[in-house]
């Protein structure tokens, strides 16, 4: 098993990991779940360097569509609740999924993701990035 995949085993557990400068910090939601998971987070501490990069490269901004300016990338810690009945537990990869819904929608005006670009705008900044569109970017966003 590969360390990005016990990380997000660990995560999926409810064990936030963070990234500080080079030190890894690790939250338990109960005590339980340190016993439970004693042997996985040792794996982990076996294998720091390689754990620092896993949440570094997930962390990491990633390019931005064609009609798309950054404004601000600063996720928030997870558990992030989202409005629409929802709870993100990896923004990173939150943000990364809703970006790509977004180049989608932008580049295929008529082709429906799920999100009406104001929906998608909304979203990513629900977990902490911010956005802005070209003044043509939206021409054919369907209703």
């Amino acid at each position: 098993m590969s360390v990005a995949e016990i990380v997000s085993e660990v995560e999926a557990a409810g064990v936030q990991l963070r990234l500080n400068g080079e030190r890894i910090h690790i939250w338990y939601p109960e005590p339980k779940k340190r016993e439970e998971l004693a042997d996985r987070v040792a794996l982990l501490r076996a294998n720091r360097t390689e754990v620092a990069e896993c949440l570094r490269a997930r962390s990491a901004v990633p390019v931005m569509p064609p009609g798309v300016r950054l404004v601000r990338w600063n996720l928030k810690d997870p558990p992030v609740a989202i409005e629409t009945c929802s709870i993100v537990v990896d923004p990173a990869r939150f943000a990364i999924a809703t970006m790509e819904q977004l180049r989608v929608a932008l580049a295929h005006g008529k082709r429906w993701v799920g999100w009406t670009l104001p929906q998608l705008l909304d979203r990513l900044a629900q977990v902490g990035v911010l956005v802005t569109l070209d003044g043509n970017a939206h021409s054919g966003e369907p209703q």
